[in-house]
């Protein structure tokens, strides 16, 4: 079985210093979530720069079908860099489905970074974690950048229809968002899911980036 780390987080030196710097500085004691976790690097910076007065749970999203042997990848660099990974929750599956399931569970949380999939649909469903956000709290997004075109364009739509989120910071395309009070409706509705379904189909069709 391989284990072998990547060399280094998928994100670059400033976005993470921005990024753990945000989880140091905010305040933000309740639950941490991760979509998208890759090699678990970005994770294990991320729970290294927790203030030590708290430790909130860490809770991982991911199909862990990235590469081969992903998640034994992942605990063997959460390892190397100190962290018990039994102390992380993996939820492995569907990011939208794990996020219905997570609604229905009475979860919450106070920080989310998103980091998977590029493709318009799937963005649009991760930011369903987002209704589960608490007031307050932090959501991270990267490659918010125009070579990400699905990125892009679904998170336009989520602050064009969401203005109860802020913008507080963006390093390259690494983008921070907070939310500054409950909704008036769910985050990502029915109809943000068909228009994401109909601009996935677009592209595959090829007329649309």
């Amino acid at each position: 079985m391989s284990t072998s780390p990547t060399p280094r987080p998928e994100m670059s030196e400033s976005q993470l210093e921005f990024l753990t710097g945000l989880i140091a500085s905010q305040n933000l004691p309740g639950p941490h979530l991760e979509v998208g976790t890759a090699y678990g690097l970005t994770l294990a910076r991320m729970i290294l720069a927790l203030p030590s007065r708290h430790e909130p749970v860490f809770v991982v999203v991911d199909n862990m079908r990235y590469f081969p042997d992903q998640m034994a990848t992942v605990r063997a660099n959460l390892e190397r860099s100190g962290i018990d990974p039994d102390s992380v929750e993996f939820r492995i599956g569907d990011s939208g489905r794990r996020a219905r399931e997570a609604a229905k569970a009475g979860d919450s949380f106070d920080f989310i970074l998103i980091d998977a999939s590029h493709k318009v649909r799937k963005v649009t469903g991760d930011l369903r974690w987002t209704r589960i956000l608490r007031p307050g709290g932090v959501v991270c997004l990267h490659d918010y950048h125009p070579d990400f075109p699905g990125v892009v364009r679904s998170v336009d739509r989520f602050l064009a229809r969401n203005p109860n989120y802020e913008r507080i910071g963006q390093v390259s395309s690494l983008l921070a968002l907070r939310k500054t009070g409950p909704g008036r409706r769910p985050e990502i509705s029915a109809a943000d899911r068909a228009w994401a379904a109909f601009r996935h189909a677009r592209v595959k069709l090829g007329l649309s980036s």
